[in-house]
């Protein structure tokens, strides 16, 4: 149990390695649009701004999973293990929580500013 869970954070980080670039800029704007939301909106809408970020994430999650196999080559016929169906519903809930969690500040900043 505790090799495959071990095998399983290796394949992850051997993938996200290439992508770390990546994650540092996703972190950098984050911290920026939170940041200018807090400095120029201290009084911002955070409360009426979350279900629209929250809707917004929500349907990338469901774009995320409905497009996951197409982007693997490859289709919902070939996903046939507990495993993979796991896997595509966790990396959809990833997408979908990253979006809704980079579009709240920005979305209060704009709620504010408008």
């Amino acid at each position: 149990m505790l090799y495959n869970l071990w095998l399983g954070l290796n394949i992850a980080y051997e993938i996200l390695l290439p992508m770390l670039w990546l994650l540092v800029l996703l972190a950098v704007v984050w911290s920026a649009t939170l940041v200018l939301a807090l400095v120029r909106a201290p009084k911002g809408q955070w409360r009426k701004t979350l279900p629209t970020s929250a809707a917004i994430g929500a349907i990338a999650m469901a774009l995320a999973f409905v497009l996951f196999p197409g982007v693997a080559s490859s289709s919902f016929a070939d996903i046939n293990q507990f495993a993979d169906w796991l896997f595509a519903i966790g990396t959809a809930v990833g997408i979908g929580v990253a979006l809704w969690v980079l579009t709240w500040p920005m979305l209060t900043w704009l709620k504010k500013s408008a």
